[in-house]
C-alpha cells in the first residue's frame, strides 16, 4: 500500500466533507446546500429509485422522497477514498433512518446500503459527478416513500 502524503490526507478530509454535506442537507432539508455536492451536470443512480441527469433532477428526487418524513438521519461510515489528481472515488455505507408522522407516526423506515461516487476537483472545490445508491435493505414503512419496504436489493 502506498504511503499516504500530508496533501492526500487533506484532499480525503475535504472529500469526505461533500459527502458529510450531502447527508446534512438531506436532513436539514437545506436544498441549496447541495450546489456544494453535486456539479450541475452531474448523474445519479439511485437503485430501486431510478437514475437521473443533472443536479436539479437530482435535488427534486431527494425532496420528493423525503417529503412524506419526519424526523430523518443519514449516517456514513466506513469512507473508503481513492485521489486521481483531481479526480477521485469514495464509497461509504449508508444507513438512513426516516421517522413516519401523521397516520404513521412513532414508525421508522431504514434504508441500509453504500453510496458509491466519482468526484472532480473543481475551482469551487470537490464536487460529485456521478452517484450510485446500492440499497442492501430496507426495512419498515412510513408510507409514500419512494423506497418500499419490500424493494429488493439489487
Amino acid at each position: 500500500m502506498a504511503e499516504l502524503t500530508r496533501d492526500d490526507l487533506l484532499e480525503e478530509a475535504r472529500i469526505e466533507r461533500v459527502l458529510v454535506r450531502y447527508a446534512s442537507a438531506l436532513d436539514e432539508r437545506d436544498w441549496a446546500a447541495l450546489d456544494e455536492v453535486f456539479v450541475a451536470e452531474a448523474s445519479a443512480l439511485y437503485h430501486g429509485i431510478g437514475s437521473y441527469s443533472g443536479r436539479e433532477a437530482i435535488v427534486a428526487t431527494v425532496r420528493q422522497a423525503l417529503a412524506p418524513c419526519g424526523r430523518t438521519q443519514h449516517l456514513l461510515g466506513n469512507v473508503r477514498i481513492t485521489l486521481s489528481g483531481a479526480e477521485a472515488s469514495a464509497k461509504c455505507y449508508l444507513q438512513a433512518i426516516h421517522a413516519g408522522q401523521g397516520a404513521y407516526q412513532g414508525q421508522t423506515l431504514t434504508v441500509w446500503g453504500e453510496y458509491r461516487d466519482q468526484l472532480e476537483k473543481r475551482p469551487e472545490g470537490w464536487r460529485i459527478v456521478h452517484r450510485e445508491l446500492d440499497v442492501f435493505q430496507v426495512s419498515g414503512d412510513i408510507g409514500g416513500t419512494a423506497l418500499a419496504a419490500d424493494t429488493p436489493a439489487p
